[in-house]
């Protein structure tokens, strides 16, 4: 499994967690009990816990970018590409900004509706933007 689809099963569990209000540890058996590669099944679990441990910082940053739209009135699907995106953004300089950009906006085009990729590829070329000039 490459990374790409290990970050889809990311947001399908931060998904399940936002939206059904399932705990990390249901979310996660749902989504990835399939998996036998243990480095993707650690891959996706330190993305998860990357996101839920610094949400309110990523919340906070996600809300200062998008015009007139707060965190809650986004759809649920957005708003978790976006946690995801702005998580490996901020706090994962391993991962090159354009890399959880492109993916992010792929993730966009499969789950979100015919804007949503649009609107994530505005919004995560502008943090990337401020926050490439501050590192």
């Amino acid at each position: 499994m490459s990374r790409k689809i290990a970050r889809e099963q990311a947001f399908k569990i931060l998904f399940a967690i936002d939206v059904g209000n399932n705990t990390v540890e249901e979310a996660s058996e749902i989504v990835i009990e399939f998996l036998k590669d243990e480095n993707q099944k650690s891959f996706i679990q330190s993305e998860v816990r990357g996101v839920l441990n610094n949400l309110t910082n990523i919340d906070k940053v996600i809300n200062k970018y998008s015009d007139d739209w707060t965190i809650d009135r986004m759809a649920s699907t957005d708003r978790n590409i976006l946690r995801l995106a702005v998580y490996e953004i901020i706090y994962s300089q391993d991962i090159p900004m354009s890399v959880s950009i492109n993916e992010a906006v792929e993730i966009a085009k499969k789950y979100g509706d015919e804007q949503s990729y649009k609107f994530i590829n505005g919004l995560l070329g502008s943090i990337a933007k401020d926050y490439s000039s501050k590192q």
